[in-house]
């Protein structure tokens, strides 16, 4: 079963919604349980009610949205910014001494840092790919090596609804911590964040990309726990 504990603003290369069920807790002491899909959602961007009508929702610090939801092999992302226009979105992913960072806008890129100490070292800057938009044979293989590739994919910024992003990211067999920012295109430097707590470089803009040195506070993101 996966676990969230907690409930949680992203950094571009370029750039009747539900209420929160109770018993959702906004607070990192909180634990809840993700639902289990049987029909997992099709990652294009619209966080259509059929296939997100089951999701766990937790509220951004702005009070916009994040949907949860897996299912044996993937973790399922909704974002739903309060405002109605194009946004983008970090997911911060720490297993062990690494984290990832799987960024969406008008492309998807991956970016790795390796702790070293009290900080932690970038080890593999973002390569970008998929920014074919398109329904094409070759935009289709392409996101589904993506997928294959890098464990995890996400909807182009400029498919779908502006305002909403799905993220699918392959379930690790160990327990493992996430935190998400997001950013909308009128105010890219903003960040919107959970857990809305998240108080480490997760919250930081890097216009100029992203540095070789960050600081991140895993303790303070989401747990994610395995079986």
């Amino acid at each position: 079963m996966l676990l969230i504990l907690a409930s949680c603003k992203s950094t571009p290369p370029e750039s009747a919604a539900p209420t929160i069920p109770a018993g959702i807790a906004a607070t990192p002491t909180a634990v809840s349980s993700t639902p289990i899909l049987t029909n997992p959602p099709v990652i294009d961007g619209i966080l259509s009610a059929d296939e997100w009508q089951n999701a766990e929702i937790a509220a951004l610090s702005d009070g916009g949205e994040l949907l949860k939801m897996q299912d044996d092999d993937y973790l399922y992302l909704g974002i739903r910014s309060v405002t109605e226009e194009m946004i983008g979105a970090n997911v911060f992913v720490a297993e062990g001494e690494q984290v990832r960072i799987l960024h969406t806008s008008a492309a998807l890129g991956t970016a790795v840092y390796q702790q070293n100490s009290s900080t932690w070292q970038q080890t593999q800057d973002f390569d970008w790919q998929c920014r074919d938009t398109s329904d094409s044979d070759a935009a289709q293989a392409e996101r589904a090596a993506y997928l294959q590739g890098n464990g995890w994919l996400a909807a182009n910024s400029r498919t779908g609804t502006p305002n909403e992003l799905e993220y699918q990211i392959k379930l690790p067999e160990v327990s493992y911590r996430i935190a998400v920012s997001m950013f909308c295109s009128s105010a890219p430097n903003e960040r919107v964040l959970w857990p809305p707590t998240l108080n480490d470089d997760t919250i930081q803009p890097n216009p100029g990309g992203l540095p070789t040195e960050l600081h991140f506070l895993p303790e303070q993101w989401a747990l994610v726990g395995g079986e």
